[in-house]
């Protein structure tokens, strides 16, 4: 029997009349009646798309049922399997390819649930259609007939009626429990959604980063009026709500949430609460992995397992998971990531078969991520959405202006083999670009124009991706300012002290592993992310010397950051022409990411803004990228003579430091140094990370281990020969 609170919305709809949300009774009125829920997002009121129980099935009589989830996350844009940035295919993306498994996996099950997890309308030129109605990435959504969305952190770039609007416009269940209105406490979006599959009832939970407002600091209009709740404490209410409500057979968890944040992961939440949850979908940390979680208490160690197949994360291996079925269900749960940019399908089957009583009990749940790298686009998808494609590359493919000079050094990105990202690999061969360990012009002219715009003495930018790089006589198209600058971000200025300006110097460094002796290249810290690897420019001079202490800190239970470590490798010799003062106040241009989820919240500049003289939201051109773009366009060029300040480097690059010595000594560190240069090595990268990939080992002439020999060295394919690398890691 169809459950009365679908019965009733149902009927409502058919006959114009309005039923109250929880009222088992149908409500005959001529005016509607004032409600918590609302189909628009308005203020005090929780956005609703849909009935309180979606009806996937409604099979009578069954005894067996199998559940199949569904989930992509971390999207960013990716209608089509194409990155605009570097004007190529992407053969493991795009919804397009998605939706070639959906035709696959719906016909095996047609009740499959289909849920996103968020990051899906941001990034990869997705911004050009931000005007739109509804934004064509939600519109592909609806068409591809997915159930479920949870927001991510990135649908909070923009202004909150685009969020508003887009989550309004979808066809499906918007939820994240987290996410309230401020003022009166009430949900912005539903917490879960119950479906219900041949009379079994599967409840999906969603939830949000909390820290969205730290990361949107400098543009609190992004999210007006709302609060995000700490994950495990506001996931644990909505559970308890849940359940007092619905009884629900199965419940599963959409997070989209890293396994481990720094504040509460998706590891704390489902260790915590191993017992109620069946299996739990994730995103945001843009990784592919199976793992099983067992149940323990908050503040112990979370106990991890990995469970998929060779340790591949494409499939679970049943000898590592076991059966998952009524004996052990409340001792672990499983959690799965599909990775980023649609590259995987995330599917877990959920088996379940009513016992003598009739009431279903679990019998088995059983995971996997289904690949997209080679899968066709779909036809369909991708002639109802074509002039999307064909906007952004006509976008992204249109000249304003002409690179003059060399803006790193060699005729490519990578220090050793000075060549640019190889696009098929998806990697430069040694992972270190030259603008990571040089001063180079390639980022003084993002750093200079963030000078520029602000009126600060110092600048601090990242070297988002290792395919930034621009060439002497190219053309300069617009996806080269997307090369440069991936993200959205705005410009912040901000009066630091130099005590705390020295902190986040130290703590960007900390991205690189101490130097060992015999070292001929650097290496990158396990885990670090190199988007928060600054460099800092302008009026500022100073050497890193990576045999001092990193940066470390920890996060008290007052939720306050206490530094253990200061650090000891960078040492500022002079600011603004005068020697660096620890107690002097100077003005630092930032990005809006980086003031929110560093500066503001590891208290190096103050909580409340009052020490902020710029934000580039207050002007026409308000992100960092689009005034790359309008330099171009105003200046027809961009040449790296005007971008040459060189007011920092490291000490072992010195002409007398360790690794330019030993790369020149006429003896084993230069003859290991041209092994690397002539491709016949590989450097170790984190395996963990594949689509980040990060050396993990400096290449060391005395440790034979910190490399190994490349299979493919003397293949006559580039491609084969990168390709030798990663096989063979």
């Amino acid at each position: 029997m169809l459950n009365k609170k679908v019965l009733t919305v149902v009927i409502s709809a058919a006959l114009g009349l309005t039923a109250c949300n929880g009222d088992d009774e149908i409500v005959y009125v001529d005016t509607p009646v004032e409600t918590s829920l609302s189909s628009t997002a308005a203020e005090g009121k929780t956005l609703s798309n849909t009935p309180d129980v979606v009806v996937k099935s409604a099979i009578q009589d069954i005894d067996e049922v199998t559940i199949t989830i569904a989930a992509t996350s971390d999207l960013h844009g990716r209608l089509f399997g194409y990155d605009y940035a570097i004007d190529g295919e992407d053969k493991d993306a795009g919804l397009t390819r998605i939706a070639t498994l959906l035709k696959q996996e719906k016909a095996k099950n047609s009740n499959m649930i289909l849920i996103d997890i968020g990051d899906t309308v941001q990034g990869n030129s997705a911004q050009l259609f931000n005007d739109n109605p509804t934004h064509p990435v939600v519109s592909t959504l609806n068409a591809l007939d997915y159930d479920l969305w949870v927001p991510g952190n990135h649908e909070f770039n923009f202004d909150r009626e685009f969020v508003d609007r887009n989550l309004a416009h979808f066809n499906g269940a918007v939820v994240s429990n987290n996410i309230k209105w401020e003022a009166s406490n009430t949900n912005y979006i539903r917490s879960f959604q119950v479906f219900e599959v041949d009379g079994a009832k599967v409840a999906i939970v969603g939830l949000t980063p909390s820290n969205i407002p730290n990361w949107e600091a400098s543009a609190p209009e992004h999210f007006k009026g709302l609060k995000f709740d700490e994950e495990l404490a506001s996931t644990q209410a909505a559970v308890a709500q849940l359940v007092e409500e619905y009884q629900p057979d199965v419940i599963v968890g959409a997070f989209h949430l890293s396994r481990n944040s720094g504040g509460t992961g998706v590891y704390d939440v489902a260790a915590a609460m191993a017992d109620q949850f069946d299996v739990i979908l994730a995103g945001h940390e843009h990784a592919t992995y199976i793992e099983s979680i067992t149940k323990g208490e908050v503040g112990e160690d979370v106990v991890t397992k990995d469970i998929s197949a060779e340790s591949n994360h494409a499939t679970e291996d049943k000898t590592l998971a076991g059966v998952y079925d009524e004996s052990n269900r409340a001792n672990s749960v499983k959690i799965i990531e599909p990775g980023k940019w649609g590259s995987a399908l995330a599917k877990a089957d959920i088996k379940l078969k009513k016992n003598d009583a009739g009431k279903w009990e679990m019998v088995d749940t059983t995971l996997a991520n289904i690949s997209t790298y080679g899968v066709e686009q779909d036809v369909d998808i991708s002639a109802q959405f074509q002039y999307v494609d064909d906007m952004a590359k006509a976008d992204a493919q249109e000249v304003i202006g002409k690179v003059v000079g060399v803006f790193t050094p060699g005729s490519g990105a990578d220090e050793a083999v000075h060549e640019d990202l190889n696009n098929e690999v998806g990697r430069l061969y040694t992972t270190i670009h030259t603008a990571k360990v040089q001063d180079t012009p390639l980022m003084d002219f993002i750093n200079t124009i963030q000078l520029q715009k602000s009126g600060a003495d110092i600048s601090a930018a990242s070297l988002f991706s290792d395919g930034s790089n621009l060439i002497d006589d190219q053309d300069y198209a617009k996806k080269d300012s997307t090369r440069l600058y991936k993200y959205d971000n705005t410009l912040i200025g901000i009066d630091i002290t130099g005590e705390n300006l020295k902190r986040y110097m130290e703590w960007s460094y900390s991205y690189f592993n101490p130097y060992q002796d015999g070292d001929i290249t650097v290496s990158f810290r396990k885990g670090a992310k190199s988007y928060n690897y600054d460099q800092f420019d302008g009026n500022i001079k100073f050497v890193v010397d990576l045999t001092g202490d990193a940066f470390a800190q920890t996060k008290g239970d007052d939720g306050k950051y206490q530094v253990t470590n200061e650090g000891s490798r960078i040492n500022i010799s002079e600011i603004n022409g005068e020697p660096f003062d620890p107690a002097a106040t100077y003005k630092l241009a930032v990005n809006s990411y980086r003031y929110g989820s560093q500066l503001k919240m590891y208290g190096w500049v103050s909580a409340s803004g009052e020490d902020k003289f710029y934000d580039s939201v207050n002007e026409n051109v308000y992100a960092i990228r689009d005034m790359l773009t309008e330099y171009i366009i105003t200046n027809k060029s961009v040449n790296a003579a005007d971008y040459t300040n060189n007011n920092w480097e490291f000490k072992q690059y010195q002409t007398n430091g360790a690794i330019t010595l030993a790369r020149t000594d006429n003896g084993a560190g230069q003859a290991l140094w041209t092994q690397l240069v002539n491709k016949e090595i590989c450097v170790k990268i984190d395996p963990e990370n594949p689509k980040y990939p990060g050396i993990l080992y400096s290449v060391n002439v005395d440790d034979a281990t910190s490399y190994f020999a490349n299979p493919n060295k003397d293949s006559a394919d580039q491609d084969e020969v990168y390709q030798g690398c990663v096989e063979a890691q």
